[in-house]
Formats: C-alpha cells, sequence, structure tokens
C-alpha cells in the first residue's frame, strides 16, 4: 500500500518541486492501493508543489450532455475520476466557469489560471492550460497515458486544426452559472476532439527528452513540460 511520503518522495525524484506548477490527470485505480486515498495522494501533491506552486486538476463533464438547468462550478460534478473530484470539492480549490471542459486549481496563481474560462475555447490559445504552459507548468500523468493528455489538445489550437464535432452542425449553447447569480449562455465550442491517436506524441516527445518516466505503486507515471507537449503536437501535425 502507498503511503504519503512514498508518494512525496517518488514526485520529488521525478523533479517536481516547490513552486511547480501541475497539470495533473490520474488513475487511482491503477495506481493502487493508497493509505489514506484520494486524500493523502492530493495531500502529496500539494506539498510538493509548495505553498507557491499551483496544483491543477481536469474536472471534466464532458460535451454530449449538457449540465441542466446550468453548469455551476460548486455542483457540476466531473467525469475525470475519483481524485478530481475529492480535490475539486476541498475550500481552497477554484474551478474554472467552462460548462464542459472547466479545470480545478489551487495555489497563488489559480485563478489567474482559470479565468474567463467560459470567453475561450475549452482548450483554446489562453485557456487555463494554455496559460500553465505558458507559465512553465509540467503535466504528470499518473497512471494514465498521453491518451488523456489535455495538452495535446491546447497544441492542436496552436497548430491550427481545424475540427468538426457537432454531426447537425449546429453547436449548443450550454447556461454557466457565474459567481454573481447571473446565467451565461456558452456556445460550445468543437475543442474536444477525439483523442484516440494522442499516445502518437510519444515517440516525439521521447526524441526531445522530454519525459521522465517514475513507478508510482503499481503504475508507470510520467512527469512532462507542458510546453514541449505542445510544441511536439504542433510539430507533429505540421508533419502529418
Amino acid at each position: 500500500m502507498l503511503t504519503k511520503a512514498q508518494i512525496i518522495t517518488a514526485l520529488e525524484g521525478a523533479g517536481v518541486a516547490t513552486g511547480s506548477h501541475l497539470l495533473v490527470h490520474s488513475s487511482l485505480r491503477r495506481l493502487g492501493p493508497i493509505e489514506g486515498g484520494a486524500d493523502a495522494a492530493i495531500n502529496a501533491l500539494r506539498r510538493c508543489v509548495g505553498p507557491v506552486g499551483t496544483l491543477a486538476m481536469p474536472t471534466f463533464n464532458g460535451a454530449r450532455q449538457i449540465a441542466q438547468p446550468f453548469f455551476d462550478v460548486g455542483t457540476t460534478p466531473g467525469a475525470t475520476g475519483a481524485l478530481t473530484e475529492v480535490f475539486r470539492r476541498q475550500p481552497d480549490v477554484l474551478r474554472s466557469y467552462h460548462p464542459t471542459h472547466s479545470v480545478a486549481a489551487c495555489g497563488p496563481r489559480a485563478a489567474e489560471f482559470l479565468r474567463d474560462h467560459h470567453l475561450c475555447e475549452a482548450f483554446g490559445i489562453g485557456s487555463p492550460i494554455d496559460r500553465i504552459a505558458e507559465a512553465g507548468g509540467y503535466v504528470l500523468l499518473l497512471g494514465v497515458t498521453h491518451s488523456t493528455n489535455s495538452c495535446i489538445h491546447v497544441g492542436e489550437s496552436h497548430a491550427g486544426v481545424v475540427k468538426f464535432f457537432w454531426d447537425d452542425g449546429e453547436l449548443p449553447v450550454a447556461p454557466i452559472r457565474l459567481a454573481d447569480g447571473t446565467i451565461h449562455k456558452y456556445r460550445v465550442d468543437c475543442s474536444s476532439s477525439c483523442s484516440a491517436s494522442f499516445n502518437a506524441i510519444e515517440y516525439p516527445l521521447r526524441r526531445r527528452n522530454a519525459v521522465r518516466d517514475f513507478w508510482l505503486g503499481d503504475a508507470v507515471c510520467s512527469l512532462t513540460p507542458c510546453r514541449e507537449v505542445i510544441a511536439a503536437t504542433v510539430e507533429t501535425v505540421r508533419e502529418n
């Protein structure tokens, strides 16, 4: 059974340091049992980034079933795993106002990274994940592969990929309840394209020596600079 101390040792050994901005994609099931469960894992991650770093996780609820009667940052559940659900409910965690692909984060720069997500594309330029990348952040894959790596979607935006998502060509409107109680009507964008081929980025990243692998519990995990993921995606898209 993994302990909090073992998680901290593994993360620090991989290069997670105080002040890091960390986007975490995870599967607790693949890591195996953890003493203290999801809370212990989150506490370990918080300890590693320290008081001036940022811990961020996807809290996507998906674009195929729009939250009704509106998306609410506090009550609309995410669909990205047990770790993210525990994280988003913690009192100091903020969540971006995006009706289908919100991001949760804590730390001094969390509000800066998450602001105005309802005014841009889910994974577009200027979105939370793009801002984390610009700040020198890392994507941490805990028991998952690049098929869950949302930085690749941001890379597609930087590469100018044109996406087609809705079968009928009509983008639905998703209502968002903002902090002041007003309802913002967001026309859902096409950013959430299929990620089935995202593991194709593995070789370009390794060619760049950008991936740090490590074991955590039962799973192989990795740490990669978000900027490298975006750059490798742009390069790969333009080559193919």
